[in-house]
């Protein structure tokens, strides 16, 4: 039971973050709509949810893993289009 309450937790964390992920993939050229998105942010949500993957797997914690890598890849991708689009602007 409490194991499906876990998923479900990892399937809501990570509906969260694909919005802002596809927002950021969509708009990647236009630096003007990508300005309020803090890339300092993602780059802690970056490290921090590699932490978790780590956790996750030392703990045997299969939600805690599979809510880490989709945020992991969700932060890592809005991180990296940030940081092209803004290099490109510069």
């Amino acid at each position: 039971m409490f194991e499906a309450i876990g998923y479900v937790g990892a399937v809501g964390s990570a509906s969260m973050w694909a919005p802002q992920a596809a927002r950021v993939v969509r708009l990647r050229h236009d630096v003007t709509a990508l300005a309020g998105i803090s890339a300092s942010a993602y780059a802690i949500a970056v490290v921090f949810n590699a932490l978790l993957v780590v956790y996750g797997s030392h703990a045997h914690a299969l939600p805690v893993v599979v809510a880490g890598v989709t945020n992991l890849a969700c932060a890592t991708l809005i991180f990296g289009m940030l940081q092209r689009s803004r290099r490109r602007a510069a």
